[in-house]
């Protein structure tokens, strides 16, 4: 029988650029009354030591993978160990497996007293307080967060003997290492009463993937000290200009505030005294004037567009400049939510704009490349391998399989021709193939979740700036006639003939893949009268409770994918750190972004950098073929190297085929 501790370290202070600070102390616990410890430095380098090396053994935390972290910053000879101890299974994280528990209850990140969200679907939801009420009804807040506390001052604490601390600081580790080993334990009694187990058999790979996302937190981005430098100048001129012109049109007060009344009044002349309206509320029954970006872009006043837009060079003020001037002098370190409701990872570095200078200014430290791999349409494949498994077929996985243009197969239903008349027209770029395959590639990555003709609509001018009436050709000015659309619980203006073409070519997209007609009609079939239903996301048999016909359809495919993408994160992350024969060894994960990784790998030797992007690739393409078994043949993840982070870097070769770094000039081969 495995023998389980809990195990807590207490640190210095997290600084900005040090997510392993300085080791204080250790606590542990075992289920034996009184077992709990506390552990000096060198008492906790040993029991940890000799903890990894006895396979019978498990540990469970509270975010234990920054505990492990700090005692591999701490020794790094440890590595090797916790990265086996890590395969082996015998790393456990009650946070993980209350989220676990909660998927499967459909309450992931709702509290389920008063129905409220625990954070938003970014941030981090299960701190050790939160399971301590939750699971044993006793409230700690106090000793967590009162000014106080000695949770951040342990620091002062360094070079103490322990018999020296005072009573508090002794108490404190003690205290949270019995909760974190309770807390744990009542999970197990908890995961018996709920459905497929609460997904517990899951947590494995879900604690082998927040390890490796941690450690690529700890290294974490450099930034470029001129090109920031150079984009601040830029957004700082912008945002001057834009003041002085919308306080010299009277939406913005001398003070900088914003008009609010002056505002509402130009949007109802742009929208000749019909303006959108918010949803009403108990303030506004009738509801307000709308002046958010998709109103102003939508208001055809030139001022008002002019503001909409603006809003990129405010985010870019507000978000980026300071953060990326930090990163300049220490390493900018991403954080990550291993588990958001679709079983996805998300981060607060998932949402770099694509273009306008941001991406460019994160530069790979020197004797370091960049190199990013992309899994090739990874939602169509996870779309495809899900509807074998639910309806038996797939004529997405057959047109896959078959290497064709899945874009072009659509559109070439979407205007009733065959594919292979429409594919070399579509090579030779004639507007309307390319027009109807752009169109057919935003219903392809998009349709497939359930989403209705309105929400269609909206998403593709908010998220692309495509405006299905001119995409087809069936308006020659979107937006003449508007309609109120629901998108998310907001109530938002469309254009009208944008909503009858997504509606048109929506059902069309599902005569060009009958399986998905067949899916959604399960999805309508079981979600009907409102009613929530359960989804198994496969490849990990997690169950997510309580789904509406959205969540029911997209759920599955898209967890399918994080299934894939956090095994091969794992494995690439394990060669990194612990295999001396992989030519991985020594780089290091930085980002993971949904279907991409990006590594800074070793560049000390031409050779070894090809090989290690082609060792990233081909780990990252065999992890998802093994969850994708029906698509194997179809799955893509091309390495492409570079010193700065772009949308725009590419697979580039030499002439013998190996592979070099891409420069902003350099043409794909």
């Amino acid at each position: 029988m495995p023998v389980l501790f809990s195990f807590d370290t207490e640190t210095y202070p997290i600084q900005p650029g040090l997510l392993a600070p300085p080791l204080v102390c250790a606590s542990i616990a075992q289920e034996a009354p009184g077992s709990e410890r506390l552990l000096s430095p060198a008492q906790a380098r040993t029991w940890f030591r000799e903890a990894l090396r006895s396979p019978g053994v498990h540990l469970t935390g509270a975010n234990l993978a920054y505990d492990l972290g700090v005692m591999c910053a701490d020794d790094p000879r440890l590595v090797d160990d916790v990265f086996a101890a890590a395969e082996a299974g015998r790393f456990h994280d009650v946070a993980i497996r209350e989220a676990l528990l909660d998927i499967a209850r459909g309450l992931h990140g709702v509290d389920p007293e008063t129905g409220r969200p625990l954070g938003d679907d970014e941030g981090a939801r299960y701190p050790l307080a939160l399971l301590v009420k939750r699971h044993l009804g006793l409230d700690i807040s106090a000793d967590k967060y009162a000014p106080d506390s000695w949770r951040l001052r342990y620091g002062e604490l360094d070079g103490v003997p322990l018999e020296q601390w005072p009573e508090g600081a002794v108490k404190y580790p003690l205290r949270d290492a019995c909760y974190t080993l309770d807390v744990h334990l009542s999970q197990v009694r908890a995961a018996a009463s709920v459905a497929n187990g609460g997904n517990l058999h899951a947590e494995a790979d879900q604690v082998r993937a927040a390890l490796a996302l941690h450690f690529a937190s700890i290294w974490g981005l450099r930034t470029h000290a001129g090109r920031v430098e150079d984009l601040r100048n830029r957004v700082e001129k912008d945002w001057q200009a834009n003041r002085a012109r919308f306080r010299d049109a009277g939406i913005f007060r001398a003070s900088g505030s914003k008009d609010a009344k002056r505002l509402a009044q130009l949007v109802t002349t742009a929208y000749n005294d019909t303006p959108p309206v918010t949803p009403p509320s108990p303030r506004f029954p009738e509801g307000q004037v709308a002046t958010d970006r998709d109103t102003l872009l939508d208001s055809g006043d030139a001022l008002l567009e002019e503001l909409g837009k603006s809003g990129k060079v405010d985010k870019y003020r507000s978000t980026y400049l300071d953060k990326l001037e930090a990163g300049t002098t220490t390493p900018l370190n991403p954080r990550f939510n291993v588990l958001v409701s679709t079983t996805r990872v998300s981060s607060d570095y998932q949402q770099l704009p694509q273009r306008g200078g941001v991406r460019e200014c994160h530069e790979a430290r020197s004797g370091y490349v960049f190199c990013s791999v992309d899994y090739g349409g990874l939602e169509l494949r996870t779309m495809a391998q899900r509807a074998i498994w639910d309806v038996g077929y797939s004529r997405m996985a057959d047109a896959l399989l078959a290497k064709e243009d899945v874009h072009t197969s659509a559109a070439a239903t979407f205007l009733g021709e065959n594919y292979e008349d429409l594919l070399p027209r579509v090579k030779a770029k004639e507007p309307t193939a390319t027009a109807f395959r752009s169109l057919a590639k935003i219903f392809n990555f998009g349709k497939g979740g359930g989403l209705g003709a309105g929400g269609m609509a909206y998403q593709a001018r908010a998220k692309d700036g495509v405006r299905f009436c001119l995409l087809a050709k069936v308006a020659e000015t979107c937006g003449v006639e508007r309609v109120p659309v629901r998108v998310q619980g907001k109530v938002k203006m469309v254009c009208a003939a944008c909503v009858e073409v997504s509606r048109h070519y929506g059902n069309r997209w599902l005569d060009a893949w009958p399986e998905q007609r067949a899916l959604f009609g399960q999805a309508s079939a079981l979600t009907r009268n409102g009613q929530l239903v359960d989804a198994m996301i496969p490849g990990a048999n997690i169950l997510r409770g309580g789904c509406s016909y959205t969540q029911w359809l997209n759920t599955p495919f898209q967890g399918l994918g994080a299934v894939g993408a956090k095994l091969a994160t794992w494995r690439v992350s394990r060669e990194m750190y612990a295999d001396r024969r992989s030519p991985l060894w020594g780089s290091r994960l930085v980002l993971m972004v949904h279907d991409e990784l990006v590594a800074e790998l070793r560049a000390d030797c031409p050779n070894r950098l090809h090989d290690s992007a082609e060792r990233m690739s081909e780990i990252m393409r065999q992890a998802m073929r093994e969850v994708t078994p029906d698509l194997a043949g179809a799955i893509e993840a091309e390495p492409a190297l570079s010193r700065v982070l772009s949308k725009d870097a590419a697979t580039v070769r030499d002439s013998s085929g190996r592979l070099v770094v891409w420069e902003p000039d350099t043409k794909a081969a």
